[in-house]
């Protein structure tokens, strides 16, 4: 009989034990939920590359982006792909451009984004004047404007990326006397 009755006392109190258990783990995931936040970025360079080809129709620009990411969260973040705009001198270039990444940024790390895109002919004929100056060494404004999309533990998370930058060409760094590039964060932007 003694037996039985430790039995039952025992069943219960680990059952309860159990209860508390599962109820604080699952709250533990929603605290971590709740604490991602979104990395800050900075555009490290620009470099564009020329291609002038004949007929003109098949002439493009190449720009390789480098975006270096500051991960301040306490897990790490998987970059699955990038959604931006580009635009160089305020005019829009660019739109809607998907790049697939595949980026692993560390729990408090750092990681670069390498993007390489392509303005082609038609593009180019609204930024003349702005290529011509390019091609010649002289400043352009850059802006980047999208979203992030990063795999977590949590599911996919999506979060906006506004860079502006001002300096020599292939460079994000500033002419000397001027404010050092611009890299602006919005809040982030759950899914």
């Amino acid at each position: 009989m003694r037996r039985t009755s430790i039995l039952a006392t025992l069943f219960p109190t680990a059952c309860i034990v159990l209860a508390a258990a599962a109820l604080s783990l699952s709250g533990c995931r929603s605290l971590l939920i709740g604490k991602l936040v979104n990395p800050s970025y900075s555009l490290r360079g620009v470099m564009p590359h020329v291609a002038i080809a004949l007929p003109l129709s098949a002439s493009a620009i190449d720009f390789d982006i480098t975006i270096g990411v500051d991960n301040p969260n306490s897990i790490g973040l998987h970059l699955d792909w990038l959604e931006f705009d580009l635009a160089i001198n305020d005019i829009p270039i660019l739109t809607s451009v998907r790049a697939d990444q595949g980026v692993n940024i560390p729990a408090h790390g750092v990681g670069d984004i390498h993007l390489r895109t392509r303005v082609g002919y038609a593009n180019l004929k609204a930024l003349f004047r702005q290529v011509a100056d390019m091609v010649q060494g002289n400043r352009a404004h850059y802006a980047i404007h999208g979203n992030a999309y990063y795999h977590t533990p949590f599911g996919e998370k999506r979060y906006p990326v506004t860079l502006y930058s001002r300096g020599p060409r292939g460079s994000s760094s500033p002419e000397p006397g001027n404010q050092k590039p611009e890299t602006r964060n919005q809040k982030p932007e759950a899914r």
